[in-house]
């Protein structure tokens, strides 16, 4: 009995001071969700709802998603009072935020260059899912997915077919 004690102490020890811990299987294991960010970049109405109805198909996964749209600003505008309705931008991202169901914040940023702004706006590593048409040319959003999986980013791109 003496041993099995002396053992015991000793792999508590030992996995201390490794900075391990020991495992009771009987005690429930501690599961922790996070939420999975997806960013979907606006490029048409309806591009864009194929796009969030396929990020949708996750949502048992707990997605937060983020509609980026980039706005470019002619050079002689400047960039705080762009010649664009700031309000009718928001409000037709938010629209298509509510169609489609999913949780979500709709962001509108005013740039010079399209792709510059893109990479100011995501994360490294971001998960983006953009939809096109499918065409045998490359279409804006096959140029776009390109660049951005050149600069780091996971990109889904999905055809859409309609």
């Amino acid at each position: 009995m003496k041993i099995e004690n002396v053992s015991k102490a000793l792999t508590r020890v030992h996995a201390q001071s490794i900075g391990c811990e020991q495992t009771d299987p009987l005690r429930e294991p501690v599961v922790t969700t996070g939420t999975l960010s997806i960013v979907v970049p606006y490029t048409t109405p309806q591009l864009t709802l194929a796009a969030l109805q396929h990020s949708a198909a996750c949502s048992d996964l707990g997605i937060r998603v983020s509609l980026v749209d980039i706005q470019v600003v002619p050079f002689p505008c400047p960039l705080d009072q762009p010649p664009i309705d700031q309000q009718y931008s928001r409000h037709r991202l938010e629209a298509l935020l509510t169609e489609s169901g999913i949780p979500g914040e709709a962001t509108v940023l005013y740039t010079r260059d399209w792709l510059q702004g893109f990479r100011r706006v995501l994360a490294t590593d971001s998960l983006i899912v953009l939809a096109t048409k499918y065409r045998w040319w490359p279409t804006r959003e096959t140029k776009l997915a390109r660049v951005l999986t050149k600069a780091g980013h996971q990109v889904m791109l999905l055809p859409d077919v309609r």
